[in-house]
């Protein structure tokens, strides 16, 4: 038996020579079988052709050249500007219809009012004068609301004094 402070030998192959790496030898052997070294072979831009394997076989290509368009085309894009703010009044309701029916039907004196009222409040808005045409408005809605309690209240009166006259 060794002893274990022994060390084996390096291996080295028989026939390495010295001072040469590992795998130097295999560079060396390459360099030897081709001095010219290792060479791709590249496509040509005319077609399919290698040159470097020996068959010399050249092939067209078969798609026509590409057609340039020579039209341009210019594109413009907009971003949406800010712009002044506009806040829309619209007209008030005139209550015209209701000031009529309520003439008609229930009190002809305060209906009356309330149809003038609703006229003012109509020529108001024509004339782009909200402001006013809205006090107009409210004052008709007033004078319709005073013609139906009168109405109302004139007819049970009616009412009252037909049923005491017959008793």
């Amino acid at each position: 038996m060794a002893s274990s402070s022994e060390q084996p030998p390096p291996y080295s192959p028989s026939n390495q020579q010295q001072g040469q790496q590992p795998g130097q030898q295999y560079i060396h052997q390459f360099v030897q079988q081709n001095p010219q070294g290792f060479v791709q072979a590249q496509p040509s831009k005319e077609g399919f052709s290698d040159i470097y394997s020996g068959y010399g076989y050249t092939q067209q290509s078969q798609m026509p050249p590409p057609i340039m368009n020579t039209t341009t085309t210019n594109v413009v894009v907009c971003q949406p500007q800010a712009g002044p703010t506009l806040i829309i009044n619209p007209a008030p309701y005139s209550y015209m219809t209701p000031a009529i029916l309520t003439c008609l039907f229930c009190c002809w004196i305060t209906g009356i009012g309330a149809i003038i009222a609703a006229s003012m409040s109509q020529s108001q808005a024509s004339e782009m004068k909200y402001d006013e045409a809205r006090k107009s408005s409210k004052i008709a809605r007033i004078l319709i609301l005073v013609t139906i309690c009168c109405g109302i209240g004139g007819y049970i009166i009616l009412l009252a004094v037909s049923v005491a006259g017959h008793g």
